[in-house]
This record gives C-alpha cells, structure tokens and sequence, in this order.
C-alpha cells in the first residue's frame, strides 16, 4: 500500500563558533533556532550529512523531486548540487560511508524503485548501484560497521513489508537479514552503539503504532523494547548523545509538537518539555557537530523551514 501523504574536511570550530552565537540568542526556555530556508519546499526528503555539510537529496512537493541541495551551517546559506537520475520521494532516508551519500528506494510514480544511487561531493556525480531485492519505500536506513542496513515497509503493494536487507559498498552487493516482528512504515530510526533503533511508524493493518523494536548485527537479530509514549508516523529523528530524539510527526489525526527522547542505558522512553516551534510531519533530521538539524516537512502545507535544536539531557 503506498503511503505518500500529499496533505498528505572541514574546520569544525567556525561552526561551533556561528552555531553559539545562534543558540544563545535564544531565550533560556528555548530550544530551537530558525535557520535560512530550502531554496524549495518538500517533505519526505532523503538528508544526511557529511564534513559537515547537510545534503537533502529528493522529496516531494506536488510531485516528486530529483534535486540535490546542500546546507553549510557556518555560512547558513543553501548551494544547488547535480541532481538524481531520476525522482525520488518517501525513500528508505540516506547513509554516508566513506564520506559518499547513499540513497536507496523511493517512490518514483505508482510503484517504488529498487534503486540505489551514490553521490559523491567532490565529483558533485551521482553513480548508480546493485539494485535492492525488492522494490522499496518508507524504510529507513542506518551504517553500521560500513555497511548500508535498508528497511522495507512499503513494496508498492497491498499492505506492508518488514524486510531487512544490508549493501556491502566492498563487493557492491545486498543480503537479505531477518525482518522486524512488525512492520514499520515510515518510522523514526537511529544507530545507537552499532544498534539499528526503529520506532512507530504504521504497523501491518496500517495503523499508527508506538512499538519499538532494535535490530543487533552482531546476533542478527530483533528485540522489542518500551513502547514510545506517543505513536508517531512521519517524524523526524535522529541519534544524539547517545539517544533517539524523535521530533513531532503525527499521531493518524493531529500533526505534533512533541519531542520523544529515548535513552537506551536506561531503557526508557521521555517526552521534553521543550516542543517544536509548531506541528511538523514529514521532515527529516540530521546531526552536525552536536546538533540537531530538520529541515522540510508538512505544517499544514509543505514547508522549505529549517531549523536547529539544541538537546538538553532528559
């Protein structure tokens, strides 16, 4: 069943500096800082980060998008780079190995790809690579050990996939690993201590769910753990501090605010008391230097915001 919603090296030390200034014109309840905006609006991006400059890759807004824009954070300002192949929107989210950028999957019409292209920045080329064993969509992904890890929820038809598959960039092949016990359309991910962390999303009767699961390489296997507070689906998230901060996202009727953190010393989920700017679904995030970066997403129309958060420790 698709999912698409349409309502739906570098100094790091001039960073550090821009990126003070920034936060602490913040008042002290704050926790968010706007920053230049995308050049074009569009949610369900493709965005990692690499030396420390954010690439969104794709997405959608009234229709998919092939483009490839970077954002530097110590001159805040946005540069067009060489486009995709072709469009893609509402992937499997991005990996960086060896400083190149993985996209796999996506959406490009009434049926996801198999894709998987590499863009390499100081080429400014994308490279076309083994395709995925099935078509994919929704996923997520996350690098562990070098190797590109690709969730599949959504195959482009009835229902939805818990597929696990890994890409070896050394013998440019994909190996098929045991899937999670439940489907995860569109969920928040992270890697955390070479863990792949997948919450919420929509589960197998395409219902918005808060189950939490980790997959372990190292066993390769699957483990459930605490339940999020909030079931969420299209919510951005990233890995902080040794934590999965997952930002908004909407519960199947409201989009949300929130701020779930969970900490997997403690094995416990919390909701911050410092909310998003405003209701924010589709987005993506990203890290720099400490920080976390969201960009796009859906507050009621599709947004090209941009903005930065600093964390405090729940």
């Amino acid at each position: 069943m698709k999912t698409q919603r349409v309502k739906f090296s570098h100094d790091c030390r001039p960073l550090v500096g821009i990126l003070a200034v920034l936060l602490l014109t913040l008042p002290a309840s704050a926790a968010w800082k706007p920053l230049a905006p995308m050049p074009s609006a569009r949610q369900n991006a493709a965005v990692e980060t690499i030396n420390g400059i954010v690439y969104v890759a794709g997405g959608y807004n009234a229709g998919g998008t092939s483009t490839l824009q970077a954002f530097n954070p110590t001159t805040n300002t946005w540069t067009a780079l060489s486009s995709m192949a072709i469009t893609l929107y509402q992937g499997d989210g991005a990996g960086v190995i060896n400083s190149q950028l993985y996209v796999a999957g996506g959406w490009n019409g009434p049926l996801p790809t198999s894709t998987l292209f590499r863009y390499d920045p100081p080429s400014n080329s994308w490279t076309s690579l083994a395709s995925m064993p099935h078509l994919t969509a929704c996923g997520s992904t996350g690098v562990i050990n070098s190797k590109l890890y690709v969730t599949t929820a959504c195959n482009g038809y009835n229902g939805y996939a818990n597929y696990l598959d890994v890409y070896d960039p050394a013998t440019n092949a994909w190996t098929s690993l045991p899937g999670s016990a439940s489907p995860h359309a569109a969920p928040a991910i992270g890697v955390i201590n070479d863990k792949l962390y997948v919450a919420g999303g929509l589960n197998g009767s395409g219902l918005v769910t808060n189950t939490f699961e980790v997959y372990d390489p190292a066993s390769n296997s699957w483990s459930t753990l605490p339940h999020m507070p909030t079931g969420v689906v299209y919510a951005a998230s990233v890995a902080l501090n040794g934590r999965l901060y997952v930002f908004g996202g909407t519960n199947g009727t409201n989009d949300l605010a929130i701020v779930q953190v969970y900490d997997p010393h403690k094995n416990k989920w919390t909701t911050l008391s410092a909310l998003m700017p405003a209701p924010l679904s589709s987005s993506s995030g990203v890290v720099v230097y400490g920080l976390a970066f969201v960009e796009g997403g859906d507050n009621g129309s599709t947004t090209n915001q941009y903005s930065v958060f600093s964390p405090s420790i729940p």
